[in-house]
C-alpha cells in the first residue's frame, strides 16, 4: 500500500500497489480493512504466477530444457478456434467429453469454453482477417484478378 496525503489532515488515502485500488484510512490505527484486503487482493495472489509453473521442454542433444511457462487463455482459444475452422468440426466439438479432457491434460488452466464463445472468436478472427487482405489489396500497386473456383484434388486435399 501507497499512502497519499488529502485536502483534509485527519483523512489519508492509501492505494493498493497490485491492483491501484484507493482506500481511505482515518487514522493511522485503523489500516485492518486494508490487510484485510492485501490478504485477499486477486492481483497480489496471481501475480508472478509464471515463476511458479515450469514448463520442461526436449533440447536437441537429448537432454531436457527447463523454461518457465505463461498461460495466455486468449491464445488457446484462438488456436481452439483455428483448429475447428481448418479441421472443418462442428462447433459443438469444443463440448464434447473427450475434447474437454484434452485440453485439461495439455494445460490445466484451461478453462472449457461453449460453442458460443467459439462462433464468436472465429467471426471475430474472420473479421481481422478480412481487413487485413482488404488492406494488403489497398496497397497493391496495380489492378488484380481474383478468380474463385471451388475444386478438390483428390490425392492432396487441396481446395
Amino acid at each position: 500500500m501507497t499512502n497519499f496525503k488529502c485536502e483534509n489532515k485527519d483523512e489519508l488515502k492509501a492505494q493498493c500497489n497490485h491492483c491501484k485500488s484507493i482506500f481511505f484510512i482515518k487514522s493511522y490505527s485503523e489500516t485492518s480493512h486494508l490487510r484485510r484486503y492485501l490478504n485477499s487482493c486477486l492481483k497480489k495472489i496471481n501475480k508472478g504466477i509464471t515463476q511458479y509453473t515450469i514448463a520442461i521442454q526436449p533440447s536437441l542433444g537429448g537432454g531436457s530444457s527447463i523454461k518457465t511457462y505463461k498461460f495466455d487463455a486468449d491464445e488457446c482459444r484462438r488456436v481452439v478456434s483455428t483448429f475447428l475452422v481448418y479441421g472443418k468440426h462442428s462447433f459443438r466439438t469444443v463440448e464434447e467429453l473427450t475434447f474437454r479432457y484434452i485440453m485439461s491434460v495439455a494445460s490445466l488452466n484451461f478453462k472449457n469454453i461453449i460453442r458460443q464463445t467459439v462462433i464468436k472468436d472465429v467471426l471475430m478472427y474472420y473479421a481481422k482477417k478480412r481487413d487485413h487482405v482488404k488492406e494488403e489489396l489497398a496497397k497493391a500497386p496495380s489492378l488484380i484478378c481474383l478468380t474463385s473456383d471451388n475444386w478438390n484434388y483428390e490425392h492432396t486435399n487441396d481446395e
